[in-house]
């Protein structure tokens, strides 16, 4: 198989099991963690393979989830379930992502891969938490609402700071270990100086 399909396969693989996973769990801190992995898939995605694949990747894993978890009762409060937070979650996940790849493509071709993917992920996750607040009106008073919206978006900044840190250190530090080791090659005699 073409290995750069098979990368598209993997990523898909990879988007679809972030995609499910945000509505297998009621602890913010894995919502936000699987939305990350995410947008960070989808933005790979779209860098590599295109903003159409990317639109159809998405679509197709929403999609596919929403059939798979359709009839699932989702409760945030143990014993008191909320109709349609799969669908209003999906929905979010999809314009959010949507927004969130088609401004890091923008992006990407002025200030590189690193700090487009960051400032992309983080619109992209207010995007997905406004929506969400938005849906909680019906379930829960506005300082709960406030305080999900706090936690999501104190979460949404951390996970995007550690990406970010470990992207910077990875573009910066590849180059220095490939010149190490070219002096190293060289310094052995299996490197042609020069």
């Amino acid at each position: 198989m073409n290995k750069h399909l098979n990368n598209y396969i993997y990523k898909v693989v990879l988007l679809f099991a972030a995609t499910l996973s945000i509505n297998f769990t009621n602890k913010i801190v894995y919502c936000v963690l699987s939305f990350t992995v995410l947008m960070c898939t989808l933005n790979a995605i779209a860098k590599h393979h295109g903003s159409k694949k990317a639109t159809i990747s998405i679509v197709c894993c929403t999609t596919l989830t929403f059939g798979l978890l359709y009839n699932k009762p989702y409760c945030i409060i143990p014993g008191k379930p909320i109709s349609g937070l799969i669908l209003a979650s999906l929905c979010a996940v999809l314009m959010a992502s949507y927004i969130g790849f088609k401004l890091f493509l923008k992006l990407e071709t002025r200030y590189g891969f690193v700090v487009s993917n960051c400032i992309s992920l983080l619109i992209a996750s207010l995007v997905d938490h406004l929506i969400m607040g938005i849906f909680f009106t019906n379930s829960f008073p506005m300082h709960r609402i406030l305080l999900i919206l706090f936690k999501e978006t104190a979460y949404t900044y951390l996970f995007t700071s550690i990406i970010y840190l470990c992207s910077v250190a990875v573009s910066y530090a590849k180059p220095a270990l490939m010149r190490l080791i070219k002096k190293i090659l060289t310094a052995i005699g299996r490197y042609p100086a020069g």
